[in-house]
């Protein structure tokens, strides 16, 4: 894939990545800091669409002021006031979810009638270990997944739904138990639900980094993670398609000074990349003729107010909020 340009920036508000709210901020000692919001307004952590398990609808976890609070819920589309205009969600009342108390969650995705949450397990005060949680006919139990032993702390981040049972997960932290530093990102691919895993190494030396983003395309996922300069790594991965399960890894360039990589949403000739530089949104367009590279407009479809969150499972959505308002983009 070659990169194409970042569209114009708009400002919006500035902020570190969150990674998995008090937890994490705690591990590391860093509070990040958040849009201002209504304080009883559930703050939403990560989208997801396609789970059978609640009819297909799109689905947000949500989080209280307090990050210790989760809830699942349904984001319903309201209604435009005109053609072409802004399209707001509505969050519908919590709807069970079975978490465990050690586990902290981070994103989401579904696969039938599985959902999967990514995120943190805390294996003693003080220190957590990347954990994959699956739920199925309101039963939740951790998948095995397989986390590096080069990472003795971190967090299972982005996910995406790869065919009917596969999914891609980054699994991201650092070699000291003690401290959840995002160092290093790995990403594990599995075809068959779990019980099979393929992993590579996506980058290293990242500092503090910011964070992985995934998304599923047509040959595989697309990844893109920065270090704490703001330094864009991107890459795809793919399944070998034959013998042992093999992650094959192909990179797609590296970008100085890019920013940190909010959402990758694929469309269908493109991946956009969200990224938040100094308090501006950018979107890059990643596809996949290699030897072109030409910037783009302005991002007529993108209103960059506040987060933006990819919805893994609906191909080329993505919801923006500032904390209060909620808009659904790229409904066709």
């Amino acid at each position: 894939m070659a990169f194409t340009g970042p569209s114009g920036a708009t400002p919006r508000l500035s902020r570190r990545a969150l990674l998995t709210g008090a937890l994490l901020a705690g591990a590391v000692g860093l509070a990040p800091a958040r849009p201002a919001r209504a304080a009883e307004t559930p703050q939403i952590r990560a989208a997801a669409a396609g789970w059978t398990g609640r009819g297909g609808e799109l689905l947000v976890l949500t989080a209280d002021a307090l990050d210790t609070g989760y809830a699942l819920r349904i984001l319903e589309p309201g209604e435009a006031a005109e053609p072409g205009a802004d399209v707001t969600g509505v969050l519908g009342p919590p709807l069970p979810l079975p978490l465990p108390d050690d586990f902290t969650p981070h994103s989401m995705a579904a696969t039938g009638a599985v959902l999967w949450l990514t995120g943190a397990r805390e294996t003693a005060p003080g220190r957590v270990r990347p954990a994959l949680l699956r739920i199925e006919d309101a039963d939740s139990g951790y998948a095995d997944l397989p986390v590096p032993k080069d990472i003795g702390a971190g967090l299972a981040t982005a996910i995406a739904p790869m065919g009917e049972h596969g999914i891609a997960v980054a699994i991201e932290g650092g070699p000291d138990e003690h401290l959840t530093a995002l160092s290093r990102s790995r990403l594990a691919v599995t075809a068959d639900g779990g019980s099979t895993w393929a992993a590579g190494v996506l980058a290293d030396g990242l500092g503090e980094g910011y964070g992985t983003v995934l998304a599923e395309t047509d040959r595989g996922v697309f990844a893109a993670v920065a270090d704490g300069d703001g330094t864009q790594t991107a890459a795809t991965a793919r399944l070998a398609e034959a013998g042992t399960p093999q992650l094959v890894l192909t990179p797609a360039g590296t970008y100085p000074g890019a920013g940190r990589p909010m959402a990758a949403v694929a469309a269908d000739a493109h991946v956009s990349l969200f990224s938040d530089r100094d308090g501006a949104v950018t979107e890059t367009r990643f596809t996949d003729d290699e030897r072109t590279e030409t910037a783009v407009g302005p991002a007529a479809d993108c209103a960059c107010r506040g987060e933006i969150l990819a919805v893994p499972g609906r191909r080329g959505l993505w919801l923006e909020t500032d904390g209060t308002t909620i808009h659904i983009r790229g409904i066709r």
